[in-house]
C-alpha cells in the first residue's frame, strides 16, 4: 500500500461495526513510544495490572492506530534553514510532481542519536508553507508547481540560489528550526517544520490517553458506559467522537446522545484537545442518519465547553488536558437539562436558508459538492414547512462523502443555524 494513503483522512462511521476482540491497557501503552510519558501513564492510571479497557469498539480503532503507529518511524533533526534545499521531482504513482526538500550535510536525530545526512524527503501536508512562510514565498513556490512551463524547477533551483547568497551575507538570519521527518523504509517524508519547545503528542497519545480517562470513568460507575460512534484518521489528525449509552427524548423531533470528540492535528500550530458534542438522531430517520451539533459556553455558569492546548505543554499538562473528559461530560448533564433548539426563526425554512446560503454559493468552499446543495436549495413546489423536515435533511447532508476538513466546517454551520440562528463558521 501506498503511503500517501496514511497522509489522507479516512471517515468510519461506526454505527453496524462490531467489536471483536478484547483491548486492554498494556496494548494501548503498546503504542506510546516516549518512555518517560508512558512511566507518567501506568503511574496516573495505577496500571501495574494489565486492565481490560471497557469503551465499545475501542478495538476498531486501536488496529486503525497501530496501523499508522507500525508504519513510520519519526526523526527530529535541526537544521539550519540556510542548509536546506527545495526541488521538484516527478511522482508517477500520484500523477504529480512533489516538493522535496534536500538536506546533504550530516545531522542527528533527537530520538535515536543516529547521524542523517545526503537526505532527500517529500513535503507533505504544510511543510513546504512552514519554511517559506517566514520569507513570504509560500504562495509564488506552490504556484511554480501549477504553471505549465518547463523551466518551473529552474526557477525553483534560481530562488534557493538567491537565498543561499542571501544566508552568506547574513547568516545570522538563517534560524534553526525542528524537521520533524516520517521514515518508512528508505522514504522520507517532511511531516512538519517546528520550534525546539514543539512535542510530540500524536493521534496515539490522544488515543490512548482518552481510552484510559474514559474507562477510569466507567469503572468508578459501571452504569455509565461509552461507545466510539465514529473515528476521522490520517498520519498526523484525528477527530473521534465518543458517545454515552444513553438516550435523551426530544418529543416530535427524535433523540440526542451526549457526546466528546477528541482532536488532535500533530502539525504545524494546530491544537490538541476535547470537546463536547451532541449526536442528534432525527425521528424515523434510519439509525446512522445523525447531526452532530457542539454547544458553545454558557455564557451564564462560565462553563466551557472545551479544553484545548498547543504542542508546547509539558507531559503533566498533558494528562491534566485529558482529565478534563470527566468536566465535559459534567457539563453535558445541564445541557440535557436546557437542551432546545433555536426558536426565534419565524420558520424552518428560514433556517434552511441559512445552511442555504453557505452550501450553495457558488464561489464558496462547498461548490462541487453537489449532493449537498441539492439537500439545502429552494425547490419551487416545495418549503420546510416544520423542523423535523429540517432536521432529517441535516441528518442525510452528514452521510454525504466529502472532503473531512469540508465536512468538519458543515457540522459547524449545520450546529450554529440549528442551536443559534446563525450560519457563522
Amino acid at each position: 500500500m501506498s503511503n500517501y494513503v496514511y497522509f489522507k483522512t479516512k471517515t468510519q462511521h461506526l454505527y453496524n461495526v462490531e467489536s471483536e476482540k478484547d483491548i486492554f491497557s498494556n496494548d494501548l501503552l503498546e503504542l506510546i513510544k516516549d518512555t518517560e510519558l508512558k512511566e507518567l501513564i501506568i503511574n496516573k492510571f495505577d496500571l501495574d495490572q494489565n486492565i481490560l479497557i471497557n469503551v465499545n469498539k475501542v478495538d476498531v480503532v486501536y488496529q486503525e492506530i497501530k496501523k499508522y503507529v507500525d508504519r513510520f518511524e519519526l526523526l527530529r533533526l535541526t537544521v539550519p534553514e540556510n542548509k536546506v534545499d527545495t526541488f521538484l521531482k516527478e511522482n508517477p504513482e500520484e500523477r504529480k510532481y512533489d516538493y522535496y526538500f534536500n538536506i546533504k550535510e550530516p545531522f542527528i536525530d533527537e530520538n535515536t542519536g543516529e547521524i542523517i545526512e545526503n537526505l532527500e524527503a517529500v513535503a507533505i501536508y504544510d511543510s513546504l508553507d512552514l519554511f517559506y512562510k517566514d520569507r513570504n514565498l509560500s504562495q509564488y513556490v506552490k504556484s511554480l508547481n501549477k504553471s505549465k512551463s518547463l523551466n518551473k524547477s529552474e526557477l525553483l533551483d534560481d530562488l534557493n540560489a538567491s537565498w543561499k547568497k542571501h544566508y552568506k551575507k547574513y547568516p545570522k538570519e538563517a534560524k534553526p528550526k525542528i524537521f520533524r521527518i516520517l521514515k518508512n523504509k528508505d522514504l522520507y517524508y517532511i511531516k512538519s517544520i517546528n520550534s525546539k519547545a514543539y512535542k510530540e503528542y500524536g493521534i496515539a497519545e490522544s488515543f490512548v490517553l482518552s481510552m484510559l480517562e474514559l474507562n477510569k470513568i466507567h469503572l468508578s460507575d459501571k452504569k455509565v458506559n461509552f461507545s466510539i460512534s465514529s473515528i476521522s484518521l490520517r498520519e498526523s489528525k484525528i477527530d473521534m467522537i465518543i458517545s454515552l449509552d444513553k438516550k435523551v427524548i426530544i418529543e416530535d423531533l427524535g433523540y440526542f446522545r451526549p457526546s466528546i470528540s477528541i482532536r488532535n492535528e500533530d502539525t504545524g500550530n494546530a491544537s490538541l484537545g476535547v470537546h463536547t458534542s451532541i449526536e442528534f438522531y432525527p425521528k424515523n430517520s434510519e439509525d446512522n442518519n445523525k447531526i452532530y451539533l457542539f454547544p458553545t459556553r454558557d455564557k451564564k455558569n462560565k462553563i466551557e465547553n472545551k479544553s484545548v492546548a498547543n504542542h508546547t505543554i509539558n507531559q503533566d499538562n498533558l494528562l491534566e488536558l485529558f482529565g478534563s473528559i470527566s468536566d465535559l461530560f459534567d457539563y453535558l448533564k445541564q445541557v440535557e437539562q436546557d437542551f432546545t433548539f433555536y426558536q426565534n426563526a419565524q420558520n424552518p425554512d428560514e433556517l434552511r436558508q441559512l445552511i442555504e446560503e453557505k452550501v450553495c454559493n457558488t464561489k464558496g468552499m462547498f461548490k462541487g459538492v453537489k449532493k449537498l446543495q441539492n439537500l439545502f436549495e429552494r425547490k419551487h413546489d416545495q418549503q420546510i414547512t416544520n423542523l423535523q423536515n429540517l432536521l432529517e435533511i441535516c441528518g442525510q447532508a452528514e452521510m454525504i462523502d466529502m472532503d473531512f476538513d469540508l465536512k468538519f466546517k458543515l457540522r459547524y454551520i449545520i450546529s450554529n443555524v440549528l442551536l443559534y440562528g446563525h450560519n457563522k463558521f
